[in-house]
């Protein structure tokens, strides 16, 4: 009885080893690409969101802090000072350029705040309005990129981009605006392709411009 069962039972047994061997069909290759695209679109989504979050943070804690250390200031000396990577003091600032932004100049090639950060260890390299007022970043390291612009009662914002925005007409006292200037995106381009952060003597509220970018 046992012996015409035997080569039956081995004939089961073939078959099912020739399926385990046989691997995925080109139909379950590409659900399992598929399932892989879309997890890694999902993860790339989510990294972007927490870029974002995070330089977000900064560019508040550096405004934050200038607007603090800029009240102080005017307290003691009646007016707002420039913080300018080029250290023009001019009152009112001259404009909104590239170079006029710290620790990275806001159009440079290389400026990647999502990913890059620029380090500030040395502060005797800082510009001399940081200096003076005594600005104190919480890090030795920034991903964003900053200025602060200021004039006198009476000067006009007319010529600044960001500063009648922010300033307006209401220049009947000293103002000051400061701007963050991140790049959140693959591309960079100041000042249309980066989000630019942005507090002022006028208002405590953040404005954002380029949000995103």
């Amino acid at each position: 009885m046992r012996a015409p069962n035997a080569p039956h039972a081995t004939g089961r047994q073939v078959s099912c080893s020739r399926r385990s061997v046989r691997g995925f069909t080109l139909v379950e290759l590409m659900i399992v690409v598929v399932i892989l695209g879309v997890l890694a679109a999902l993860g790339t989504i989510g990294y972007r969101k927490w870029i974002g979050r995070a330089r977000s943070g900064e560019a508040i804690a550096m405004l934050a802090e200038m607007s603090s250390k800029e009240q102080s200031y005017k307290l003691e000396f009646a007016s707002y000072l420039p913080l300018r990577a080029d250290n023009k003091a001019d009152l009112p600032s001259p404009d909104e350029v590239e170079t006029a932004f710290y620790p990275v100049f806001a159009n440079s090639s290389t400026f990647d705040s999502a990913r890059t950060q620029t380090s500030i260890a040395d502060s005797t390299k800082w510009p001399q309005g940081w200096q003076a007022v005594g600005i104190r970043p919480r890090d030795v390291g920034l991903y964003c990129t900053y200025m602060t612009n200021a004039g006198l009662a009476g000067n006009s914002t007319a010529n600044l981009k960001y500063g009648s925005v922010l300033i307006g007409a209401n220049t009947a006292a000293p103002w000051f605006y400061s701007l963050a200037a991140c790049n959140l995106s693959p591309t960079t381009g100041y000042p249309n392709e980066v989000s630019i952060f942005a507090i002022s003597s006028q208002s405590p509220v953040l404005r954002i411009f380029n949000e995103g970018k």
